[in-house]
């Protein structure tokens, strides 16, 4: 029909903004210096002495006196009468010459040969042992074991217990809540008449 309007309904989308509330938990990482003490057994290189008793052998030379008993030659002097018997013409005599030159001769045939002993005394020896002391001084070792201590350095070591404090980082979750009002966009449609006349 001519002047006449048509109407027809449409639909529309129509934006609106609501807020949404909204509860998040934020965790963020922390890290924390935890300590504990620990004991450690700490040691330490040195040296100790260990000793001992050794016996040293110490000698000296002594000279001791020893005595012998020799035997020497030894001459003694003894007086022994010795005897010898000897011959000698015993004759008769008579006076021959004259005045002052008379002497005294044998007579012929009266003389005859007699033994005559003589004695002496002769110094003589005789020998003879006599016994006697030779003393010397006679080098000798005498020893004699002397004790000694005798040490020496061995290698040891020290040790004690020292407190160490040990320290770590320790993760720690820290976490809260955080409220938020969050824009949110919401669509809907909504009916729309439009009209069109007619010629």
């Amino acid at each position: 029909q001519y002047g006449s309007v048509q109407c027809r309904t449409e639909y529309t989308t129509l934006w609106d903004t609501e807020y949404k509330e909204t509860e998040t938990q934020v965790c963020t990482t922390e890290y924390e210096k935890v300590c504990k003490t620990e004991t450690e057994r700490l040691c330490h290189p040195t040296t100790r002495q260990e000793c001992s008793t050794v016996y040293e052998k110490q000698c000296k030379t002594v000279y001791k006196n020893v005595c012998v008993e020799q035997y020497k030659t030894e001459y003694e002097p003894y007086t022994e009468t010795e005897c010898s018997t000897q011959y000698k013409e015993d004759c008769e005599y008579q006076w021959e010459g004259y005045g002052n030159n008379k002497v005294w001769a044998p007579i012929a045939g009266t003389c005859k040969k007699n033994p005559y002993e003589t004695c002496k005394d002769v110094v003589k020896t005789k020998e003879k042992q006599v016994a006697h002391q030779v003393c010397n001084d006679v080098p000798e070792q005498k020893c004699v074991n002397v004790p000694k201590k005798e040490c020496v350095a061995v290698p040891d070591q020290i040790c004690t217990n020292q407190p160490i404090q040990k320290c770590k980082e320790v993760p720690r979750k820290n976490c809260k809540a955080v409220h938020k009002k969050v824009p949110v966009r919401i669509s809907r449609k909504v009916p729309k008449k439009v009209c069109q006349h007619g010629h």
